[in-house]
C-alpha cells in the first residue's frame, strides 16, 4: 500500500482518529505489541511524564515521600518496594529535589544496574526529570547507551519535553537521522493528543512522518474495533501505511480473530496480505504458539497451491523451534509428494538453525534429503570454525558415502577466513592425481592470491597441467586483475602454461580497459599470433564496450584493421541494445564497419 493521497483525504483519516486520549493513542494493539516494557511500567512512567503519579493507597504515598533523603546512586532503597507504581513514586520524590547535576550523577550510577527492568525504570524517570531541566543533556546522556536500548529512553526525553517546549522539541527532533526522527516522532504525538488535529498533521510534515501519524491513527481505529477482528483486519490492510510497518499490530488483531474463528486466520493472511515477507512474518509468529494444529489446519486446505504454500511456512516457523517434532509430524502425512516437499523446507531451517544437532540427528532425514542438509549444516559451522567442521565431516561418511560435496563447502568458507591453512589441508589431505584435490584448490588459490600472490601462484604451477583445459594459474591470474593488482599480473603472465596464455592474457587485458589502460591492453594483443588474436580482441573489445561504449565508438576510425573495426562495431549495437546510449543514425554508422560476413 502506499501513502499516494489526497491532502484531503489524508485530514480525514487524521481528524477521526484525532479525538482520543494519548494514553489510548495505540489501545491494545500496542500495549500488547510493545513487550519490551511492563503494561504497568508504560502506565505508571507515562503518569511521571505528565507529572501525575497515581499511588496505590494513601499509606504508599505518605512513605514514598517521606523518602527524601536518598543518597545519590542507593537503588537499592527505591527497588525495595515491590509494585512499580510505588518504585517510580519514590523515585519521583527524590529525583523531583535533585539539582542538574546530581541528576546526571544518578544517571551515571543508574548505569550500573544489573537488572534491565530496574534499569529501565530509573534510567526514564531520571531522563524525565533531567528533561525538565535541560533537555539537551538528557539527550547528551543517551549517546552513551545501546543502540538496543535507545529508543525507549528517547520516547521518554521527549514525551516530557513536548508538554514543557513543543516547539524546541520539534526543532531538536528535525536533527535526527530518519529512525530516531520516527522514535521522538511517535512520542509527540503520542503525548501531545491536546493539540489540534491540523497541528499534528504540521508537525508529522515537518517531521517528514506523515506515514507515522497515519499508523497511529490507523492503529487507534483497530484497536476500536477489535471487537469485531475482521474489521480491524481490514482498517490495516486498507489505510495508507506500509504493512510493513504495522506487523505488531496485524499480529494482535490475528490473535483476537483465531479466539473467533481458529486457524482460518492463516488462510486471510496467505491470501489478502501482498507483500510476501510481512506474509511470512505474520505467519510465523502467529503459528509459534501451536504448529501441530496450525500444519493440520493447512493440510486441509482444498486448493492444492495453497496447500503446499502454506504448509511450507508453517513448517518453517516450527522446524525453527523444534525441527525434530515437525520431521515427526510431517513423516506422518500419507501425502508422500507434499510430506517429501515439507521434510525438505524443515531439513534446511534445522541445517541453518541449529546445524550441529542436524548432524547429529541426520539418520532420522531420508536419504535423498541428507547430503544437502548436511552441506548447509557443515557450511553454517565452517563459518565459524573450520577445523570444528572438518574434525566432524567423518561422522557423517556412513550416511552418504561421498563427503566431497561437504568438504568443498567447508574449504569455501574456511579459505575466506584462512585461505594458508585451508591450502595446506587439501594439499595434505588430496593426493596430486586426486580431482578433488583440483576442485577444492579451485576455491582456494583466489582467496589465497590476495594475501600471498606469489605463493599461490607457486603452488598453482606445481599442480599438474591437464592436457585440455586450462591450468590452475589462471585463477590466480584472474583474481589479480578483479582485485586491480594489473602490475603484479602482468608480471606473471610470462609463466604461465601454454594452454593457460590466452585465456590469462585476457583476463588482464579486460583488467586494463576496466582501469583505462585500453591502449596497453590493445597493445597487449600483439603477443599472440594471428589464428587466436581474434579471441583475446573479442573479449577486450567487449569489455570496452560495456565499460565505455562512447569512447570506443569515437575509436572507430582510428583501429588499425578492418576485422577489429567490426568486432568493435558488432560489440557497440549488442551492448546498446540493453543500455541504449547511441542514436539510431548513430548506430546505422557503426554497421558501416560490420564485414560482410556479419
Amino acid at each position: 500500500m502506499t501513502i499516494e493521497k489526497t491532502s484531503a483525504n489524508t485530514k480525514h483519516i487524521v481528524v477521526v482518529g484525532l479525538t482520543f486520549l494519548a494514553g489510548t493513542v495505540l489501545g491494545v494493539l500496542v500495549v500488547l505489541a510493545i513487550q519490551n516494557f511492563n503494561p504497568q511500567d508504560d502506565i505508571a512512567t507515562q503518569d511521571v511524564a505528565h507529572g501525575n503519579v497515581q499511588h496505590t493507597s494513601a499509606k504508599s504515598l505518605v512513605n514514598a515521600r517521606s523518602k527524601t533523603t536518598i543518597g545519590i546512586g542507593d537503588f537499592q532503597q527505591v527497588f525495595d518496594h515491590q509494585s512499580i507504581s510505588e518504585q517510580l513514586a519514590v523515585l519521583h520524590s527524590t529525583l523531583s529535589q535533585a539539582t542538574e547535576q546530581e541528576l546526571k550523577d544518578w544517571w551515571i550510577q543508574s548505569q550500573e544496574i544489573e537488572r534491565e527492568n530496574h534499569r529501565k525504570i530509573a534510567q526514564r524517570a531520571i531522563l524525565q526529570s533531567l528533561t525538565s531541566i535541560d533537555p539537551q543533556a538528557a539527550l547528551q546522556s543517551i549517546e552513551d547507551v545501546s543502540m538496543f536500548h535507545v529508543d525507549p529512553l528517547l520516547k521518554s526525553v521527549f514525551s516530557q519535553w513536548s508538554i514543557t517546549q513543543l516547539d524546541e522539541a520539534i526543532e531538536a527532533a528535525t536533527t535526527f537521522s530518519d529512525s530516531r526522527r520516527r522514535v521522538a516522532l511517535e512520542a509527540i504525538l503520542e503525548t501531545r493528543d491536546d493539540v489540534s488535529a491540523s497541528e499534528r498533521l504540521s508537525i508529522a510534515k515537518r517531521l517528514d512522518g506523515e506515514e507515522t501519524l497515519l499508523k497511529l491513527v490507523s492503529d487507534h481505529e483497530a484497536s476500536q474495533n477489535i471487537a469485531e477482528p475482521s474489521e480491524s483486519w481490514k482498517i490495516l490492510l486498507n489505510d495508507d501505511v506500509d504493512d510493513s510497518l504495522q506487523i505488531e499490530s496485524l499480529v494482535v488483531v490475528a490473535e483476537a480473530w483465531h479466539e473467533q474463528v481458529g486457524f482460518e486466520v492463516l488462510s486471510n493472511i496467505f491470501e489478502e496480505v501482498e507483500d510476501y515477507w510481512v506474509q511470512r512474518q505474520l505467519v510465523e509468529a502467529f503459528v509459534q504458539f501451536d504448529p501441530a494444529s496450525a500444519l493440520n489446519y493447512t493440510l486441509g486446505l482444498l486448493d492444492e497451491s495453497d496447500q503446499a504454500q502454506l504448509s511450507g511456512l508453517v513448517v518453517r516457523e516450527w522446524a525453527s523451534t523444534n525441527a525434530q517434532a515437525a520431521l515427526t509430524f510431517v513423516n506422518s502425512i500419507e501425502q508422500t509428494s507434499l510430506a517429501s516437499s515439507l521434510e525438505r523446507e524443515i531439513a534446511s531451517v534445522w541445517a541453518g538453525t541449529k546445524p550441529r544437532e542436524a548432524i547429529e540427528n541426520i539418520e532420522t532425514i531420508s536419504e535423498e534429503v541428507r547430503l544437502a542438509t548436511l552441506e548447509t549444516a557443515f557450511a553454517r559451522i565452517a563459518r565459524q570454525d573450520a577445523l570444528e567442521a572438518i574434525g566432524m565431516l567423518s561422522s557423517v561418511v556412513n550416511f552418504v558415502g561421498n563427503t566431497s560435496t561437504i568438504a568443498r563447502r567447508i574449504v569455501n568458507h574456511w579459505s575466506v577466513q584462512n585461505p594458508h591453512a585451508a591450502a595446506d589441508w587439501v594439499l595434505s589431505n588430496y593426493s596430486q592425481d586426486d580431482p578433488h584435490r583440483r576442485s577444492l584448490l579451485e576455491d582456494v588459490l583466489p582467496r589465497l592470491a590476495l594475501q600471498d600472490p606469489d605463493h599461490a601462484f607457486e603452488l598453482a604451477m606445481e599442480q599438474p597441467s591437464p592436457d585440455q583445459g586450462h591450468g590452475l594459474e589462471l585463477y590466480v591470474i584472474r583474481a589479480l586483475a578483479y582485485d586491480g593488482d594489473i602490475e603484479r599480473a602482468k608480471k606473471l603472465l610470462p609463466r604461465v602454461n601454454e594452454n593457460t596464455k590466452l585465456l590469462a592474457y585476457s583476463e588482464v587485458g579486460e583488467a586494463m580497459v576496466r582501469e583505462s589502460q585500453i591502449v596497453q591492453a590493445m597493445e597487449m594483443g600483439k603477443e599472440f599470433a594471428a589464428t587466436t588474436q581474434r579471441i583475446y580482441f573479442q573479449r577486450v573489445l567487449w569489455q570496452w564496450g560495456r565499460t565505455d561504449p562512447k569512447n570506443l565508438y569515437e575509436s572507430l576510425d582510428n583501429l588499425p584493421t578492418s576485422e577489429l573495426k567490426s568486432i568493435a562495431a558488432t560489440q557497440l549495437i549488442h551492448w546498446n541494445k540493453y543500455e541504449p546510449v547511441f542514436t539510431d543514425e548513430q548506430i546505422e554508422h557503426a554497421k558501416t564497419f560490420l564485414s560482410s560476413d556479419k
